[in-house]
């Protein structure tokens, strides 16, 4: 459990990474969005948005079942032995950074697909 995104640091790290990742895609939606809300949207934007429900629900789910494979992972680890005393206090940030991964995932997609199409 010594790999560097099952540590808190490694976690922040991610959560900056996805914040840039995040302003970029939300510079390119919220346009679509506001488009969307003055009824005045095209085909594109709403296809756009049915795209981001989609991707949430989607790593949503991804989600959950990730941080529950983390959980099972470290169960057995601690049962066999394998999991130190030392790595104990990383065990949250692991069960966090296996259920963010989707969405992390996601974000950076999202992000480096806008901005190929900008």
């Amino acid at each position: 459990m010594a790999s560097r995104r099952h540590t808190s640091a490694g976690l922040a790290a991610d959560f900056g990474i996805a914040a840039l990742h995040t302003g970029f895609t939300l510079w390119h939606r919220l346009p679509m969005l506001a488009a969307a809300l003055a009824l005045q949207g095209k085909a594109q934007d709403a296809a756009e948005m049915q795209r981001m429900i989609s991707e949430k629900a989607a790593a949503l789910a991804n989600g959950m079942v990730d941080a529950q494979r983390e959980m099972m992972r470290l169960s057995a680890a601690a049962m066999t032995g394998r999991l130190g005393f030392a790595d104990l206090p990383h065990v949250s940030a692991a069960i966090a950074a296996a259920g963010l991964r989707p969405a992390f995932r996601t974000v950076k997609a999202n992000s480096r697909r806008l901005r190929r199409r900008a």
